[in-house]
């Protein structure tokens, strides 16, 4: 029998659910337990120094924690099926939008669940489940306040605050008729099959679609949306996807989320990384699309996600062609200087 991967999970963190159907889609043997009061310090902090999951435990003993690192990793140990694009440019893409789901797409989660009661109100309890489950000397009312405020605390430093709620939420309205366009014709992200990219989205809007709030926006199905998260499911049990067309979405397809991604997520990254710059700590205040006000705290985490991402397109040159690589491009160009480590990228950008 072949020795199982084991995974440590929250029930409410959305890059567990990435996670989780990432091994399912591999078809890798699974150990799932949840995080609680115990092993997050005998196992997760004692392997990884951190107290975060996803953490997956290789059968080789190797601990892995930070989603994307798991998945690249997992994808050089155990690339059949291919869960990344064969295609350099396509992978760069693949990568960008992982990104921005992962780091964007995660602060309106967040804001929502947080910053509405009842929804609060549900996720204390989820919380306090996972940490007292295993560990019957943690009080479970404790757990509900205690982990609820070290939550609260992160909320502010990622500008999802009561006064960026509304927006947050228009634009993930947004983003849902996006992908509504997109998946009307194109089965998934990258076309046929899943990719990374589709199980970052996945992770994020699962969670959504739990809360009280959330379940409101996300995941009718009715909506062409609503049908990819099925679909995805049923690929991850092995079954056949509902929509038939395996077509790869184009640039002209691709356009509208990549300007919505370029007008939010990558203007936050490139203002992050340019502040970043002139000092290490600090506020950070950008105008995204349509004159919109965003302040957080300047983030380190943020500007390496983005040079990983840089050096993703560097090796590309490109992505899918025409509007959405001429929106991904003019946002980068605000970089500059910071550019000039990635020649190709520079000159994709015309800076």
């Amino acid at each position: 029998m072949t020795a199982p991967y084991t995974l440590y999970v929250m029930s409410n963190s959305p890059y567990s659910d990435k996670i989780r159907m990432y091994l399912r889609l591999k078809g890798l043997p699974v150990l799932e337990v949840r995080e609680n009061l115990r092993n997050r310090e005998q196992v997760l902090r004692a392997r990884t120094g951190r107290t975060m999951v996803p953490v997956v435990i290789t059968p080789a003993d190797g601990a892995l924690n930070d989603s994307t690192h798991i998945t690249r990793t997992l994808e050089a140990a155990c690339p059949v099926p291919l869960l990344r694009p064969a295609d350099p440019g396509r992978r760069g893409l693949d990568a960008l939008l992982e990104d921005y789901a992962d780091e964007w797409v995660v602060r309106v989660m967040l804001a929502s669940r947080w910053l509405h009661e009842p929804d609060a109100e549900q996720n204390r309890t989820v919380i306090a489940a996972d940490m007292t489950c295993g560990a019957p000397e943690v009080e479970l009312a404790a757990a509900r306040e205690v982990f609820s405020q070290g939550i609260m605390a992160t909320l502010p430093p990622m500008g999802a605050t009561r006064e960026t709620l509304g927006f947050l939420l228009d634009d993930l309205g947004g983003l849902l008729t996006d992908l509504d366009a997109l998946f009307a014709e194109h089965r998934f992200l990258g076309g046929a099959e899943p990719t990374v990219a589709d199980l970052a989205f996945y992770g994020q809007l699962n969670q959504i679609r739990r809360d009280p709030t959330g379940r409101v926006m996300v995941g009718d199905p009715g909506r062409a949306h609503g049908r990819w998260l099925a679909d995805l499911e049923r690929r991850a049990d092995g079954a056949a996807a509902e929509l038939a067309g395996e077509a790869a979405p184009d640039g002209e397809a691709l356009a509208p989320l990549a300007r919505r991604i370029a007008r939010t997520y990558l203007r936050f990254a490139v203002a992050n990384a340019k502040a970043l710059e002139e000092a290490p700590k600090g506020p950070l205040a950008v105008e995204l699309a349509d004159g919109v006000p965003f302040h957080a705290a300047r983030a380190g985490y943020n500007r390496k996600c983005l040079q990983a991402l840089l050096a993703e397109l560097e090796a590309a040159g490109r992505l899918v062609g025409g509007a959405a690589d001429r929106e991904i491009f003019a946002e980068l160009a605000g970089l500059g200087r910071l550019l000039a480590p990635y020649p190709t990228l520079a000159r994709a950008a015309g800076s």
